[in-house]
This record gives structure tokens, sequence and C-alpha cells, in this order.
């Protein structure tokens, strides 16, 4: 009689299990690759926080500067308001080649007869969205008040936009404090949230545009200067479109000019020379009528030519001690005003 075999009570699942027995072989050779390449990835990315942490200042410039704010607050509050009014430069890379402070230190002293005394604060590619976190964090709220801050702007850098480095504001702008105002402007949702708290506990991974840029720059010839151009060009349309929608807004700037005044500092809007000619909205000139804010303008300076722009945007040593000099030349009253308000303070403390 013959032997009858049955059927598999289940094809789909004998199918199943005869996959398994040539998958589960290679599933245990491949995760030893896989745990590899994990720690590969962890390995690099630790390397690249321990050379961010320990040698960040000599891989860039402006990492180096972003780390010396608390440096240079510390320089402000060590000056002695009885040796001088005390000024703070905030800007950006125009305020860097611009300023010269001991050039406008001198000039201003010589034409008021009293000293004055200059630090700049001036972190690359900013505006006011990020100088306001560097003003709050690192002077108000540190109970540290120059008697002057000059703000050096060409264009729309003071009106309301988000800053373009919310990784660079967690890393050296900001603390737990800001995260209201953060979330009206540069942190947006989850993903936004996500990112900026891992900028704050990771130089590595707040820095990682500056990676992207230098890996980039070793195989793309001349990916730097082309991805500046494109980007700048991407903020200037967005900023456009924004003032086109809704008209230039400038709340962030009345924020920061009413902690100014409740710090006691004098604020002087200065507006710098550029090649391309720009003109003051009303939005701005209505804050400086409402404020106890100075517009100084300086967008013509007498002498200056297109040539002394090296780049076609910053001054070169000759334009930067033209625009010195005309800076302190047009804020020297400004700055006399504030020395005559101390002095008749410290008068009236003496006769109390």
């Amino acid at each position: 009689m013959a032997t009858v075999v049955p059927p598999a009570a289940n094809p789909e699942q004998a199918a199943s299990n005869q996959t398994d027995v040539w998958q589960n072989p290679h599933e245990k050779v491949r995760r030893p690759s896989e745990w590899f390449v994990v720690a590969m990835v962890v390995f690099v990315f630790l390397g690249m926080e321990l050379m961010f942490r320990v040698g960040g200042d000599r891989l860039s410039k402006d990492i180096a500067h972003l780390r010396s704010f608390p440096d240079i607050a510390s320089e402000v509050a060590a000056m002695n308001p009885e040796d001088g009014t005390r000024v703070l430069f905030l800007g950006n890379s125009l305020t860097r080649y611009g300023v010269d402070p001991q050039l406008y230190a001198e000039v201003c002293g010589n034409l008021f007869d009293s000293q004055v005394q200059a630090a700049k604060l001036n972190p690359d590619n900013t505006a006011l969205a990020d100088w306001f976190y560097a003003y709050r964090t690192h002077f108000s709220r540190a109970d540290i008040h120059p008697d002057v801050v000059v703000v050096g702007f060409e264009g729309g850098h003071l009106r309301d936009a988000p800053s373009s480095h919310p990784a660079r504001l967690a890393q050296y702008y900001t603390t737990y404090a800001d995260w209201a105002d953060l979330q009206r402007s540069e942190v947006n949702g989850f993903e936004d949230s996500a990112s900026f708290l891992l900028s704050r506990y990771s130089a590595a991974y707040g820095n990682r545009d500056r990676i992207q840029r230098r890996v980039l720059d070793s195989v793309i010839p001349d990916y730097r200067e082309g991805m500046d151009e494109l980007n700048a060009s991407l903020v200037a349309q967005t900023k456009e479109q924004i003032v086109e929608e809704t008209g230039p807004g400038y709340q962030r700037l009345l924020e920061f000019i009413a902690q100014a005044e409740q710090d006691g500092v004098q604020v002087i809007l200065a507006a710098m020379p550029v090649p391309q000619a720009y003109e003051f909205d009303a939005g701005l000139l209505e804050v400086v009528d409402s404020t106890s804010a100075v517009l100084v303008d300086c967008r013509n300076v007498p002498g200056m030519t297109e040539d002394m722009f090296f780049d076609g945007l910053h001054m070169d040593e000759r334009g930067q001690k033209l625009y010195s000099q005309t800076l302190a030349e047009r804020s020297a009253p400004v700055l006399r005003q504030v020395a005559d308000r101390h002095e008749a303070g410290r008068a009236d403390v003496a006769g109390h």
C-alpha cells in the first residue's frame, strides 16, 4: 500500500520558514558590520566634537570671536566710568572691518576734550536678531552697562527677521530665559526645537555648516564664494518678500532700545557706507522719533571711493580710517551729552 505524504498545513508558513532558514545566517553576518558603521559614525562625531571644543579657535576666526563674547563683556565691565565714556560697537563684519575703536576714541576725545573707552563685538553674517540676544545675554543680564552702544548697520539689518544662524544663537547668544522670544521667529515646531537643543550642547552639531563648507571647499572649486553669493541672494529675497507682504517691522529694534533705556545705555544707530546706496524707510525713522535712539548718518563719507571696498562690501584700511573719523565727528555731540549727564549725576551724588 502506497504511503501518502500529507501536504503542508500552511504553504505560506512553509515558504516563510524556508526563507528564514536562508535569511538568518545572513543577518548574523551583517550585524557586526552594521554595528561597526554605527561605531565609526559615533567615533567620527566625537572626534569632531573634541576638535571644535578644544581647537575651534584655531579653525575659524569667527568661532574665536563668538567664544570671546564673555571676555569682551568683561573688558567693558572693567572700564572705570571715571576714565571716560564707555562705548560698545555692536555689528557684523562691516563693523569688524570698518571701525577702528582706538582712532574713534582719539577723535571723539579731541573733539569734546574728554576720554573715550571703546570695545567692539562683531560676529560675521549677523543682524539685529543676533545682536539683540548678544547684548541682552552678555551685557544686560550680566549687569554690564556701557554708556553708549553704537549699532552699525546698512540696508535692512535692523528690520524684523529671523536669525540666519539659529544654531549659533543656541551656542553663543542665548539662555533658556530666551526660549519664549526664540519661539516667535527662530524656533518653529518640534524639528527646530530639537535642532536648537542639540546645537546648544554639541559644538560639532552647532557648527555643522562650517564642516560642510570645509569639506565641499576641498572638492568643489570656488564653492564657498558661490554659496555665499547664493545665500545672500536667498536671504535678500526672503526679506524683500516679508517687506512686500507685511511691510518692514521694527518690533525687535524697539525692544532692544527699550532694554538699553532700562539699563541707562544710549543707543546710536550708525548707518554705514557701502557701495550700493540705500534709503531709510519710514518705519525706522518712526522708531528714532519715538525713542531715545539717535540715528547717525554715515552713508556718505567724504573722500571714500569704491576702490576702498576690497571685496565690494567691506572697507579696507583707508576706508576704515575715513569712516572711523567721520563716525566720531558725527557722534561726538551725543557722547558729549552722555558725558555731561554722567558728570551731573556724579555731582548730585557727591552733593548729597
